[in-house]
């Protein structure tokens, strides 16, 4: 192909239109984007061509569009891209890697090799950066780019900006609608003096339950969405019947059922794939299997799998919530009715795969409880658990760092425990620390000063003797911070915090049937990981290690460990980087586990460097085998 600069007017005008030509057919904005990429590339005779985009809520930068590599996301303001983003300027470089700007980790990640290169910002219709159009090495002779090249990609990311805020202005109109929907299905439920999570829990299970029947994600998601306004036909009866706390009579039953066509006729007549999804779902979440539903006794697979799936989230969650015409059922009595239900009331096919997917149903269930007016759950959780207050490897705007909470007054690690705690941390009594970076510390100075003018005891640091050494050395030095070892509470004698030097292998008690116990892991510093002990059962808690032989070896030889939690920080081609800071990806993870010879353990996977989420979250279900890891969240629950 000739090189871009050797084209004359028409035959620029030419190539352009076989491009847009191209275009003309395309509904996508990803697939147009793609094509306005290879416009660029082509007018520039340039080896690559990459967009960008700009999260600015994330602080991230990230391509859209990346000829020849791999997706790629960095810091706001890393490299030359970022630069542009950042200044609003448009760049060429003859040689990047003579320019202190540019960020050659891309080219380590890729095994590629920049020379030269070519920025436009890319602007939105108030003038705000939105991303930025990249060219990379010039095919020419001379191998680098003028100010012709610039006019020419001007054009291809002008188009580009265009396709791209149009996209978003799609997307914007959505994620409304989306909350419109869910708004009014809350709004019905609240006539029925239920919580608006409800409608959440209801959302989560659909998902959850369509994703494991086969539908695709993007349809999982659209139910997920519609499932909200399965009763909005409610907002049509009159509350003396809605919300009688006794048994219906047959005429009431007989309009209550009306609620099921109310609601389809209020949304049938849309087009919008979102309310033509919730107008199924409103009208057969109460058909039954065996033909015995209302409002058309369907039965069996007549019934769309939207309402089929719908029924079993929203009868799980209303037998285990409390109405007004009864009390929450306990767990055992719901599974016992929805086994007798498997065939009747229910697809039984969804049943099976709802049982095969109890704990990531009860694990929403936790997560989205309601909450009443004294700060009580009324829901009683099915096993043990630790609330995780911090999931991850490093702090950025919500990411919290290593926290798990154990009860009211024991936690492991203090990297984030004012955020979700607030006041709570003042009654918190033991930090058990597994070592002294900063991401696992740092809390401990912020709820002293924060909480110290309402503490009643001391905050008892227990840690390794060498953690604790450090500490006193590093960090509560009054230097770093106050020593608050010396430093006597207002509502008390004792002294802020106190140390105690905790020995491996040995049981602490810490609560009525509770106990926590450290043993050896391999990191950069002396550490040790945790083993928390509710009843009959344990979890396993690594921190930061590298080797896992000594967590394997303790899982081997103990009956009553059924989960574990294991840290997994960097990406797989971060190899070297993981080795030298004692770190695991998820290749040396899962490696090492194949050396555990006990099966059905639970493995829940923390201390993701939120830089790398995606890519790690990739590589784990590459390399996960047989295993069902549970990715971490800030807020999430351990059962175990």
């Amino acid at each position: 192909m000739k090189h871009a600069r050797s084209l004359n007017a028409n035959e620029i005008l030419e190539l352009v239109f076989i491009y847009l030509t191209e275009i003309s057919s395309l509904r996508d904005h990803d697939d147009v984007i793609v094509i306005l990429a290879n416009m660029g590339r082509a007018l520039t005779s340039s080896d690559r061509c990459s967009v960008w985009i700009a999260d600015y809520e994330k602080q991230r930068i990230w391509t859209k569009v990346a000829h020849g590599m791999n997706p790629i996301e960095l810091p706001m303001g890393s490299g030359l891209v970022g630069y542009s983003i950042a200044s609003g300027k448009k760049i060429i470089v003859d040689d990047a890697y003579t320019d202190e700007r540019f960020n050659p980790d891309v080219d380590k990640i890729t095994g590629y090799n920049t020379k030269s290169m070519m920025v436009i910002p890319m602007f939105d219709n108030n003038d705000e950066i939105i991303g930025a159009f990249q060219v990379i090495n010039n095919r020419g002779e001379k191998g680098t780019f003028d100010q012709r090249d610039m006019e020419r990609l001007m054009l291809a990311s002008t188009y580009a900006a265009e396709s791209i805020i149009s996209a978003m202005l799609a997307k914007e109109v959505e994620d409304t609608q989306k909350e419109v929907v869910f708004t009014m299905g809350a709004v019905a439920e609240s006539r029925s003096k239920e919580t608006g999570n409800h409608v959440k829990r209801v959302a989560e299970y659909s998902k959850i339950l369509a994703l494991a029947s086969g539908m695709n994600e993007k349809e999982a998601e659209l139910l997920k969405q519609a499932s909200p306004m399965h009763d909005i036909g409610k907002i049509a009866i009159a509350d003396s019947i809605l919300n009688k706390p006794g048994i219906f009579t047959s005429s009431e039953f007989e309009i209550m059922k009306k609620h099921a066509e109310l609601g389809h006729s209020m949304i049938k007549n849309s087009d919008r794939p979102l309310l033509k999804a919730a107008s199924i779902v409103a009208h057969e979440h109460h058909e039954k299997w065996n033909g015995s539903g209302y409002p058309r006794g369907l039965s069996g697979e007549d019934i769309h799998i939207y309402g089929r799936i719908t029924a079993i989230a929203d009868v799980f969650d209303a037998l285990g919530s409390d109405r007004v015409y009864k009390k929450a059922w306990d767990d055992e009595k719901i599974f016992n009715h929805f086994k007798e239900e498997r065939g009747k009331h229910f697809d039984p096919n969804l049943i099976d795969i709802f049982f095969d997917n109890l704990d990531e149903m009860l694990s929403v269930r936790e997560k989205f409880k309601d909450v009443y007016k004294d700060g009580k759950s009324r829901e009683k959780s099915l096993k043990n658990h630790i609330k995780i207050l911090g999931a991850y490897g490093t702090r950025l705007k919500g990411f919290g760092t290593t926290s798990f909470l154990l009860n009211e007054t024991n936690v492991i690690d203090a990297g984030n425990l004012i955020s979700p705690l607030e006041e709570k941390c003042a009654i918190i009594e033991n930090i058990w620390l597994t070592h002294s970076h900063l991401d696992h510390i740092s809390d401990i100075a912020y709820i002293l000063d924060n909480y110290f003018a309402i503490r009643k005891q001391s905050l008892t640091i227990n840690a390794l003797p060498e953690t604790i050494k450090i500490l006193k050395k590093h960090f509560f030095n009054d230097l770093i911070w106050p020593d608050f070892s010396k430093i006597k509470l207002i509502n008390s004698d004792e002294m802020a915090i106190k140390y105690s030097e905790i020995e491996l292998n040995k049981e602490y008690d810490i609560g009525e049937n509770e106990s926590i116990e450290p043993f050896k892991t391999d990191h950069t510093v002396p550490s040790s990981g945790y083993i928390y002990k509710k009843n009959s059962d344990a979890v396993i808690i690594t921190a930061d290690t590298y080797s896992l032989d000594n967590l394997i070896e303790i899982i081997d030889s103990r009956d009553n460990i059924t989960a574990m939690v294991i840290e997994c920080s960097f990406p797989s081609y971060l190899d070297a980087l993981a080795k030298e800071s004692k770190h695991l990806t998820p290749k040396l993870l899962f490696s090492s586990l194949k050396k555990l010879k006990k099966s059905g353990i639970k493995l829940y996977i923390n201390h993701i460097k939120p830089m790398y989420l995606k890519t790690i979250i990739d590589e784990i279900q590459l390399y996960k085998g047989k295993t069902e890891p549970i990715i971490l969240k800030d807020s999430d629950i351990i059962e175990f």
